[in-house]
């Protein structure tokens, strides 16, 4: 048992998983009283997440951007400039076929295999009590400051804040590690059991299967846009260069870590006869900020999720919260669910998602991280490709290589 307790810890999925599954099942016969308890543990973790995202969304790009000021001139302006353009797009494309296929999956499957008469209203199962933590400010507010402190700190060049920020890094991941995490798990099981208890769960689990589905697809689809647009740019095989990576791929969706990858990501570039140097400068960079992978997932399961919901959406809502969302999983933090757990706040304020939805999204994400992580690791070596091309009258050969902790 305690082998079993231990590895639930440190494997996030196993532990999401799990509580999903005794959250399903406990739910068939779980009382009212029980559910309420669970009910009210969740209003009060929600209302702790929403306090500390402000804070986690200034301390890391704040951190982010006085760390990255490292004078790396052309090549690191390309490589970022290129990661948040295919990170942005990733979530356009994937927008365009969500909207073009969701609404009739999901509301046909709902209309013609659902019986919502069981379903029970939620003033059943409303908590026994709730206590609010009003965060210090909200998610746009923390994503403006970030940048003003960021440049002012490496503009001019103050060692003590930049230190101050840095601990305030620290800080901010020793809640999310020690504080959030951790209970994660009890808030999924909290609200699964809510979901199986009211009769909501039928419909959830049917329709995200097809969802999932469509997801596979636009993700080997977009490594595919990828790797063409890199062998245009560059005059190079697309196919060969994506078969050298899929050693990388395969260990990406074995392991759902960029950084467990790393090395077998480097060997797999290097046999792609691109500059040495450039490899790698490039692939340990754009493990931090390449997220088109990430990008693919959130955009697809919160297109969905609201749709499921009824809740009304645009495509000038997306395209905002698209190019914020593409900064703000720039600093991610590498851990499990890393993404998810920075763009929680900008789903919440800009997406208007309600705690079960956001419970949807985080289970989900979490589950689907192995995907995500393949194509994200995959696809640096489409963009390494671009740079490679774009700055091959650079001298590089005594540039110092970049190293940096990757996201997971």
């Amino acid at each position: 048992m305690k082998r079993i307790i231990d590895f639930l810890k440190k494997t996030l999925l196993a532990a999401v998983a799990l509580a999903v599954v005794l959250g399903i099942v406990i739910g068939k016969i779980a009382p009212l009283w029980f559910v309420r308890i669970f009910t009210t543990f969740n209003v009060l973790f929600s209302s702790l997440l929403s306090f500390t995202i402000p804070l986690l969304i200034l301390a890391l790009i704040t951190g982010a951007i006085v760390e990255t000021d490292r004078g790396a001139g052309k090549m690191i302006i390309w490589t970022m400039a290129l990661a948040y353009v295919s990170t942005v797009f990733a979530g356009l494309f994937t927008y365009a076929v969500s909207d073009g296929v969701f609404p009739s999956l999901i509301t046909m499957h709902i209309s013609e295999n659902t019986d919502t008469s069981g379903i029970l209203p939620a003033e059943a199962l409303a908590p026994y009590f709730r206590i609010d933590f009003p965060p210090l400010m909200d998610t746009m507010s923390a994503l403006l400051l970030s940048f003003i402190l960021g440049f002012a700190i490496i503009k001019y060049n103050h060692h003590s804040i930049r230190s101050g920020v840095i601990e305030l890094k620290d800080v901010v991941m020793m809640i999310i590690n020690k504080m959030i995490l951790p209970f994660l798990p009890l808030y999924i099981f909290g609200v699964f059991l809510k979901m199986t208890v009211s009769g909501e769960m039928t419909i959830i689990v049917n329709v995200y299967l097809k969802v999932v589905i469509v997801m596979i697809i636009l993700f080997i689809v977009w490594l595919l846009i990828q790797f063409l647009v890199a062998g245009m740019i560059a005059k190079r095989n697309p196919f060969k260069d994506l078969a050298t990576m899929m050693p990388a791929c395969l260990t990406a969706l074995a392991s759902s870590s960029s950084a467990a990858t790393l090395p077998v990501t480097l060997r797999c570039a290097h046999k792609m006869g691109i500059r040495r140097n450039v490899v790698d400068f490039v692939i340990p960079i754009c493990a931090n900020v390449h997220l088109s992978g990430a990008s693919v997932r959130t955009i697809a399961l919160a297109v969905a999720t609201m749709i499921m919901f009824g809740q009304p959406y645009s495509f000038g809502l997306y395209l905002t919260f698209i190019m914020i969302f593409s900064i703000t999983v720039l600093a991610a933090p590498g851990i499990p669910g890393g993404v998810i757990m920075a763009a929680t706040g900008l789903i919440q304020s800009m997406l208007g998602f309600s705690d079960p939805m956001i419970a949807l999204m985080v289970t989900l994400s979490i589950a689907l991280d192995s995907l995500g992580t393949a194509v994200n690791v995959t696809g640096d070596a489409a963009l390494m490709v671009i740079v490679d091309k774009v700055t091959k009258d650079e001298n590089i050969d005594n540039k110092e290589t970049v190293s940096c902790p990757v996201q997971e």
